[in-house]
């Protein structure tokens, strides 16, 4: 296995939430705030590339180090982790390595993504509140993306960078089943029925369980170190570091 991207998961301070995020929090159960990528050394290539104005953000032109969000227009983009205006010095910032998927299949995925422009609307949550609901309460506003809040996006892009299949990125069966998730039933009552339904919290939960991802890191300099064979893991198992904030998506 080469590179390890990771997924972010992020909290800010109740006062640094957009509206919708507050709502959201409310309605959710006071936890994590936000899902997305981190791909750290990335080369010269993947560089230029995600440095296309059309899918970065600024801050993330020209950097080895990136990350992917649903940014302050509701669309997804690359950015730097150090843009002040998104990662703040408040934000509490911890890194899981994607197992069995190199970064370059992650990077990749998400340039597709990023060009697909899948929009994160606001209905997306409700979803996550009634999570057994058996519709989406939205519609994509692309056929290359099922619905997708910020959670529902990073686990179709994990779990099709680690089948090597396009189906995770339409199809939530795929991804349920891909990365060994529980789907709402009978004899899974809690569950939910749809990738939305998944709050940050329960989705890494989720992602835990299916051994989708590893131990984590706290900060995104200590994945870079990890990234340059450095560094060090939290030794937590099945434990989740307590992140005290917000939920759903940082916009």
């Amino acid at each position: 296995m080469g590179r390890r991207a990771f997924v972010i998961v992020a909290s800010w301070p109740y006062r640094q939430l957009s509206d919708a995020g507050k709502i959201t929090w409310c309605c959710t159960g006071c936890t994590e705030s936000h899902l997305g990528i981190f791909i750290p050394c990335c080369t010269s290539q993947e560089t230029e590339a995600h440095s296309d104005p059309r899918i970065s953000h600024q801050s993330g032109r020209e950097k080895k180090h990136v990350a992917f969000d649903y940014m302050m227009d509701k669309y997804p983009k690359f950015q730097s982790p150090e843009n002040p205006r998104y990662y703040t010095k408040e934000a509490n910032v911890w890194l899981y390595p994607i197992l069995d998927a190199d970064a370059a299949e992650v990077h990749a995925l998400c340039m597709r993504v990023a060009r697909a422009r899948p929009y994160n609307n606001f209905m997306y949550r409700f979803n996550a509140v009634f999570w057994c609901w058996p519709l989406s309460c939205w519609w994509s506003n692309t056929d290359a993306l099922g619905p997708s809040h910020c959670v529902a996006l990073t686990m179709r892009i994990i779990a099709s960078a680690r089948t090597k299949s396009d189906a995770p990125l339409t199809s939530d069966i795929a991804t349920f089943t891909a990365l060994k998730m529980d789907r709402w039933s009978c004899a899974n009552l809690c569950a939910p029925q749809k990738l939305t339904g998944h709050s940050p919290r329960s989705a890494l939960e989720a992602l835990q369980k299916g051994g989708n991802v590893g131990s984590p890191v706290q900060g995104f300099g200590e994945a870079v170190r990890l990234c340059r064979g450095g560094g060090g893991t939290v030794a937590l198992g099945n434990v989740l570091p307590l992140l005290p904030v917000s939920l759903m998506s940082r916009v």
